[in-house]
């Protein structure tokens, strides 16, 4: 193998990759919400509780966690804590190719730069709260691969801390588990050299992870409910073939959808840095042509299988929503199988050609990349949740600046704006504090909490696996501790002051005094860098 790349080659790589990233990714709003889980993860980690126990991910908000230290900016946190996920997945990508191919470091920018800036068809990547597990399980996959690429003759700390790693994520979750037990198969095809026995116990590890990992769900456990109740599991050998070919569809038929792209001024700058970067690192060195033709393809074949092996978590799930989330753990390996491809294309034309060939096959990428972004943004400007659940919050709270320690928010929808009542109580838990609750009679859905009435008030019973997990006892709410708020199909909200007709009737002699929950002297503890409030 050829010495390693020179700490210069290194350094342009890696600015390259993270310069190019942002002139695409500076278009993405903090505000990107689904309107389903945000909320929920939001107070979770403010909480400092990781565990989903009904989805058997003990560890599934682990990668969201930091952004507890920033709670008065936790938006703006979030999508950074995202952003620079799914840069450490381009950055990782770059490294290994870099130490199993050191002969070829536009390789290595190339791959890197469609590694973070590549995947056009997922509009879950710009949902930084919801989606920093898969972007950052898919950098702790990267770290994976280089700690065991970079391995050596003396193995013990390098593997130990690879297959810790792959462990941990596979508790936060479980996507990710084909492509690590694939690992040493697909470092070979890297060209990298792992011994015999850090294979073995590496992937006595990951085997170990799998099995955990799959048991529940086998075992039809309650906490496996997330998997086989929502995903389910879809086996059907020629459907399945069919899905694979249209994730790989999804993945790569974009790079060809907008011409126009390439003339926005961002494409012309990843451009013109591209260019740059390329004719810096110099031209290919070491092996013969037909020897590196046969490299390049075999890298080819390896990002394939990376990329069936990333997809595979996805396609056998019953529920697959097109190329939601699928495109995370799949971008190293696209970017892998892009940059070989065009280094192969790159090798047929002139020597001094060669470096202007790739940046513009480059370029097209991370322009339709650009654009697609763009594309994938407005869909969120128009049809994100964020407006109308904060602008619902936030009128509650212009209402009631504080509310009383065991206070109970019913809010009755005039227009859908919570998908499930839970993310309400959650939004409230932001906002007011651990001592109010929320919910929502006539939500869409009614998941992990349940509220009924009866003769001595309203009980408030989360999930009994929830109760532990996310510290979330039983509560009874007598009639006197409940405000009722209501939105008009408007979404303006207002105070309901008498007992609303549309709600059970209350027992004989119990009154509802709203006013009286209401501290307005008392200051609350709005989260002051949530826009909209």
């Amino acid at each position: 193998m050829a010495a390693e790349p020179a700490r210069k080659q290194v350094a342009i790589v890696l600015l390259v990759v993270y310069a190019i990233f942002w002139l695409q990714f500076r278009v993405v709003r903090p505000t990107n919400f689904g309107g389903i889980d945000e909320w929920t993860i939001l107070s979770l980690v403010l909480r400092g509780a990781v565990d989903i126990p009904y989805a058997h991910r003990p560890l599934g908000l682990l990668f969201n966690l930091p952004v507890a230290l920033f709670p008065s900016h936790l938006l703006e946190a979030s999508l950074l804590l995202h952003a620079h996920y799914l840069i450490g997945a381009g950055w990782l990508t770059s490294l290994c190719l870099l130490h199993c191919v050191p002969q070829r470091p536009v390789l290595a920018l190339l791959a890197g730069v469609f590694a973070a800036s590549w995947a056009p068809s997922d509009p879950m990547r710009l949902d930084s709260i919801y989606s920093a597990a898969y972007s950052g399980t898919t950098a702790a996959t990267g770290l994976v691969f280089l700690l065991l690429a970079r391995s050596g003759p003396r193995p013990v700390v390098s593997v130990t801390l690879a297959a810790g790693l792959a462990f941990v994520t596979t508790r936060v979750h479980e996507g990710p588990l084909p492509l690590l037990l694939l690992a040493p198969l697909l470092l070979r095809g890297l060209g990298a050299k792992l011994s015999w026995r850090a294979i073995c116990a590496y992937s006595a590890t990951t085997a170990l992870a799998a099995l955990v990992a799959g048991l529940p769900l086998v075992l039809g456990r309650a906490s496996s409910w997330y998997q086989r109740e929502i995903l389910g599991v879809y086996l059907e050998p020629v459907g399945l073939l069919e899905r694979l070919l249209l994730q790989f569809r999804l993945h790569l038929a974009p790079m060809l959808a907008e011409p126009a792209a390439l003339l926005q001024p961002g494409a012309l700058a990843a451009a013109a840095l591209l260019v740059l970067a390329l004719l810096s690192l110099g031209p290919a060195r070491g092996a013969s042509p037909r020897l590196e033709r046969r490299r390049m393809l075999g890298l080819v074949a390896t990002g394939l299988l990376g990329a069936a092996a990333a997809y595979s978590s996805f396609v056998l799930a019953v529920r697959l929503p097109g190329a939601l989330r699928t495109e995370f753990l799949a971008a190293p390996w696209i970017g892998l199988c892009l940059a070989a491809t065009f280094v192969l294309l790159a090798d047929l034309a002139p020597l001094r050609a060669q470096a202007l060939v790739l940046a513009g096959l480059g370029a097209l990428v991370v322009a339709q990349g650009s654009a697609r972004t763009k594309a994938l943004q407005a869909y969120w400007d128009e049809g994100g949740s964020y407006p109308r659940q904060a602008g619902a919050l936030a009128q509650v709270v212009r209402i009631a600046p504080s509310l009383r320690p065991g206070t109970l928010v019913l809010f009755i929808e005039g227009v859908p704006t919570w998908i499930g009542g839970f993310a309400f109580h959650h939004g409230l838990d932001i906002v007011y504090g651990r001592h109010v609750s929320g919910w929502v009679p006539n939500a869409r859905e009614q998941l992990y909490y349940n509220c009924r009435m009866a003769t001595d008030g309203f009980h408030f019973e989360p999930w009994s696996v929830l109760k532990e997990a996310w510290r979330e006892p039983s509560r009874l709410y007598r009639f006197e501790e409940l405000v009722v708020f209501r939105s008009d199909p408007t979404g303006r909200v207002t105070l309901v002051e008498q007992w609303p007709p549309d709600l059970p009737a209350l027992p004989e002699g119990v009154r509802y005094d709203p006013a009286r929950r209401i501290a307005p002297t008392t200051p609350a503890p709005i989260r002051s860098g949530l826009p909209g409030f």
